[in-house]
């Protein structure tokens, strides 16, 4: 099993030229503005994923070699959104995450 995250049922968002906001059901809001949240937040707007894909597909996105460790920024902004509540850890088999 992989450690895999989704957006929270109840969060509601949208993007504009201004970035994505972010309304929690507490009813915070949260705006990503950079290119590398507002790619990760559009994956997990797409289906689960897990920390690895997530890492593996920002690299190749934004070009960014092994030697760059993106991992743990990657891994620190999902546990804050999670700890915010807008999104939420999932178990899903390896094979399944697309």
């Amino acid at each position: 099993m992989s450690q895999s995250f989704q957006i929270a049922d109840d969060v509601f968002f949208d993007e504009n030229v201004e970035g994505i906001f972010i309304l929690s059901d507490a009813g915070e809001v949260f705006v990503l503005e950079d290119d590398v949240s507002k790619a990760v937040w559009n994956m997990l707007a797409d289906s689960v994923q897990s920390l690895d894909e997530m890492c593996h597909q920002i690299k190749l996105k934004f070009n960014i070699g092994d030697e760059d460790h993106v991992e743990d920024d990657i891994r620190d902004f999902v546990t804050a959104l999670s700890k915010i509540g807008v999104l939420k850890e999932c178990l899903v088999p390896a094979d399944r995450i697309s």
